[in-house]
Formats: C-alpha cells, structure tokens, sequence
C-alpha cells in the first residue's frame, strides 16, 4: 500500500522539490488531525471521572476540550487541503505539460505505433482519476493508520487486554485487506484495457461515419462500439464484485473486533479493574479507530487502481525522444544535403542509399509513382523521422546535432491534407507566430490569397474553424495553412502535394499564395502537376526508395526514362476533352 504513496511523492518530486515537500507537510499534518480527533476522547473521560462531582466548571473544561479538538481538526484539514488537495492539481497539471513536450519531441512512428486512444485515455481519464483519487489515497492511509496506532498503543498504558483485541483485530482486518487487494489487481488492469478500446471504437465509428454510412446500416456500424460498451461494463461490474465481499467482511472484522472491545471492557469493569470512566471512553475509542480503519480500506481498495493507473501514465512517459542534446540548431546557410540515407519503416525499407544536394535559394522537386519515398525523404529532411543510416546535413550541420524544435524554426511546411485547429482563423494563421499583430496577420491573408473569403465570413478573422477546419473547402483550408507558413517565414519551405486535391476553381489562387510564400526561400516540392514541376531548378526522380534520374526539366524530357513517361502522361491526360 505505502509503495504507491512513494511513487505518489516521486512523482511530485520530478516536477518541483516543493510539490514534494507540501505533500509531505499535508500528510503531516493529517497525522495531527489524528491526535486532536482523539483529543475529543479527553472530554468523555474528563465528564465521566468527574461524574460524581459535574458542575458547571466541569462542564466549560470538556466544552473547552472539545473545542480545542474541533479547532484543531479543522486546522489541519485546512491545511491538508492547502498540501494536499490544491498541490496535486498543480502536479498533474505538470504532468500533462511533461507528456505534451515529450510527444512535441517524439519520432512520428512512436505515433503510429501507438493507438491514439491509448494516449488519449491516459491524458484525460486516467490522469484525472489520478487527481481524483490521489489525496483520498494519501489521507485516508496516513490518518486512518495513525489514528489506529495512537489509540491503540493508548490503550496499552490502560487496558492491556483491550489493546490486544485491538491490535487483533487490526491484524485481521488488513489480512482480508491484503486478499482484497491481489484479487482486485487484475480487475482494476481489465477496467484500463476496456476503457481504452472502448475510446478506440468511439474515434473509429465517429471519424468512419461517411464510409458507415454509405456501406452498412446503423444497426451494424454501431455494432463494434456496442460491443466495446458492454466489455466497459463487464470490466467495471468485474471489478465491483472482486471486491464487493470482501469489503463487507473488511467491515465485519473490524465490527466483530468493536463487539469483543465491548465485551472485554465490560467484564473488566465488572471486575473492578477498570474504571467507568474508562470504560466508556475505551468504548467510544474503539468505534472510533475502526471507523477510520474502514476509511483507509477505502483508500487502500484505491491503492491498487492507483498503481495501475501509475503503471500505465509510465508506459505513455516512456515516450522515445529523437534528441540526445539540448543545444540548438545554429544554421549559417540553408544548402540542404543527404549522404549516403536509409530509411525503413520496421521492416519496410522505404528509401535506399541517397545522396543529393540542394543549394540555399534554389527549388526542387521531388517526382516519382505512389510509394517511392518522395514524401518519407522530405520528413527526413524536416526531422519528422530520423535517419537509420547515413547522414541528413542543412547549412553544413548534421540535423543531429541540435534539437529537432529549433530545426523546425527554419523550415516551413504545407502538408496535402490540411489541419486547422478549433481556433478563431486569425489564430490558426499566427501560430507559429503568437505574438504577431492582427495587421501582420491580414499581410500574409493577402499574400495567401484567403483575405477576401475570410472577410465575407460573418466574424471575418475571429470566425472559429470547426475542428480539423470542417467548415471550410479544401482550397480554402490550404491558404489558410500557406498564410500560417507565410507567417512563420522559414527559409526553408516544403510542399508536400500541396495541390494535388484542388478544383480549378481553387487552383489560380492557390499557386499564387504559394508563389508568395516560396519568393526568396530553398524550395522542396512534392507534386504531380506538371505546371509544379517543369519550373524547378532540379528535378529528383524516385523509383523504389533510390534516385534514378535527376537533372532540369528539359534534360530529363531529352532521356528515355519515368520522368518523360510521367510527363507525356499527364499531358495526354490534360488534354483529355468530353465527346
């Protein structure tokens, strides 16, 4: 039980020294409000030994006893809700905080590694259990066990016999308690599991709805979620009655114990060798220490959750991290270069032995059929991935040797599919830039060619973008994303197919936000548009993860090979008219 209070307090102690310390304070103090509870116990023998002689005299000492125990109680609780209750908060506010920089800072394959359910349960619902039930853990151990020891050791000086019943009792109560604690073990790690796929089937059926929709009916698509839903409520239901039992005997134990407490006081009164006035207070004292006893059964139950619940926020710590180094990236130019690079996906080897170079100021474009590596070698590029073998260099530095944030402050990217936050637009566009100006703003709304759609809109640049930008088209969503990279002003920008789902109508405006964002800057571009491609300064061409032909445009249109094939293609294709 007390291994998960110790886990408890370093999990303090990684975040701040003092969230360690008032932890510590609070249990402290939940120790003292133990003695002023038992402080309430003087009053008793204070009235009844003075029984034969009770006056109003008497009477003001035991309202005095019992208001200094009150006074007490209150104080200290006071302040455990200062230590305890407020500070944990503050640690798991940090915790979130840690997580959230540790998955800034992770190789994307730890993320589809990783069921995002998984991460998701364990940032919301395990981490707020945690918050729930951490200081009722804390407190009900540490005052519970110590109100038991300090009445109980009491009890020695007075009634030897009744301090054995006692401490038997105690014995008893945590053997059952050791029993409750192993069989619910498995339970509690059953409940985790279920919660976590059952936030898998919500995603898979809320993001699936359209294909749902459109192949199954409801009844069907909804089966997999119901099924999820009832192993949630089996494992719940599973974990209520592993302990339910036990708990009532946990109970019954320390009952019996009260009931033999009774019996042993009474026949010791009746023998003459304890007083009346002990007699009632060893009485009052006994319900009184197993009453918090129970208490700490409920927290001890919780331990075990707890644990659990710990084990598993380790397992989403344990997150790989791509920097061996804390020091920046200090870059002097922006030419890019690959030596010698590999790659693979686990098994899947993806790009093979590469090498190429591109000048700062110069443009290129990647070119090649579905699943040669185009869009893996720009990753690797940006850092998204890290090489297995070979080396990435920009500006003559291995991409290494720095962190891959301060890498990211020099490159700006513009994905294929868009993702806007559930923000206003005009914070989707200062992003990455917080501090600018809702003038600097609407500067690069006009250079992405998005200001005149965003002003039509009925709140203009504080309209809120549905999450992912759900209300808007898919042309407007890649301007709003090319005034983000226009923003940021990296001068180094990569394109990856950033036209390829465009209509017509969109594709005007579009290459003339990205002719204003690329003006001046090292250009990578993905695309099969040949209006893309043509005017690049260097052309890659990737076949199966390797170059195989590389050069201008009208050099490689001069060779037999897939460039001259792919641009044949598609101008065939474009000049495909309706009959």
């Amino acid at each position: 039980m007390y291994a998960v209070i110790k886990r408890i307090l370093d999990l303090a102690a990684r975040f701040s020294a003092q969230s360690h310390t008032n932890l510590l304070q609070g249990m402290v103090f939940n120790v003292l409000k133990g003695f002023f509870m038992a402080g309430m116990l003087g009053s008793i023998w204070w009235a009844t030994e003075h029984l034969h002689a009770l006056n109003g005299l008497v009477a003001l000492q035991c309202l005095g006893m019992l208001l200094v125990s009150i006074a007490g109680q209150y104080a200290c609780q006071y302040m455990v809700d200062i230590k305890m209750d407020a500070e944990g908060f503050h640690i798991f506010r940090d915790l979130r905080l840690s997580i959230g920089d540790q998955l800034k800072s992770a190789p994307m394959g730890f993320f589809s590694e990783q069921k995002l359910a998984a991460i998701t349960t364990t940032l919301t619902t395990t981490v707020h259990q945690l918050e729930e039930f951490m200081t009722i853990c804390m407190t009900g151990l540490s005052g519970g066990v110590a109100m038991a020891i300090i009445l109980g050791v009491s009890f020695l000086f007075v009634a030897p016999p009744i301090a054995g019943i006692t401490f038997l009792g105690i014995a008893a109560g945590l053997l059952v308690l050791n029993v409750l604690l192993k069989r619910s073990g498995k339970a509690t790690q059953e409940v985790l599991a279920a919660q976590e796929v059952m936030s898998d089937a919500i995603f898979e059926y809320a993001q699936g709805m359209a294909v749902l929709r459109m192949y199954t009916s409801p009844d069907k698509s909804l089966a997999k979620a119901k099924d999820a839903f009832e192993m949630k409520r089996a494992a719940d239901e599973h974990q209520e009655a592993s302990a339910h039992g036990l708990l009532k005997l946990y109970v019954l134990v320390f009952n019996l114990a009260s009931c033999g407490v009774l019996f042993a006081a009474c026949v010791l009164y009746l023998n003459k060798t304890l007083s009346l006035s002990w007699t009632l207070t060893l009485l009052a004292a006994a319900f009184m220490i197993y009453g918090e006893l129970i208490i700490a059964n409920n927290s001890a139950f919780l331990t075990k959750k707890i644990g659990n619940e710990l084990n598993r926020i380790d397992e989403v710590c344990s997150i790989p991290q791509q920097d061996t180094t804390k020091k920046p990236l200090v870059l002097d130019n922006y030419n890019i270069d690959l030596n010698h690079v590999s790659f693979s996906y686990g098994n899947n080897d993806v790009i093979h032995d590469v090498s190429l170079s591109i000048p700062e100021g110069t443009s290129c474009a990647f070119v090649g059929p579905s699943g040669s590596g185009k869009t893996t070698l720009a990753n690797l590029i940006s850092r998204l991935w890290d090489v297995d073998a070979g080396t990435v260099y920009i500006g003559g530095h291995n991409v290494r040797e720095g962190t891959a944030e301060s890498l990211m402050e020099h490159i700006s990217m513009v994905f294929q599919n868009v993702y806007l936050f559930n923000d206003t637009i005009e914070n989707n566009i200062r992003f990455g830039v917080p501090n600018a100006t809702r003038t600097q703003v609407i500067e690069a709304a006009k250079r992405a060619r998005c200001h005149d759609f965003i002003m039509e809109l009925p709140k203009g640049y504080d309209t809120l973008v549905e999450e992912g930008g759900g209300n808007f088209s898919g042309g407007e969503k890649q301007r709003i994303s090319i005034a983000r990279a226009i923003m940021k002003d990296a001068p180094i920008v990569i394109l990856d197919e950033a036209t390829s789902n465009v209509d017509p109508e969109n594709e005007h405006e579009l290459m003339a936000a990205i002719q204003e964002l690329t003006q001046g800057k090292t250009l990578i571009s993905i695309a099969h548009r040949l209006n893309t491609v043509q005017s690049a300064d260097q052309i890659l061409v990737l076949d199966k993860g390797r170059i195989v032909q590389r050069g201008t445009h009208e050099k490689l249109m001069d060779e037999e090979g897939i460039y001259r094939r792919f641009i044949t293609l598609r101008q065939a294709t474009t000049g495909w008219k309706l009959g």
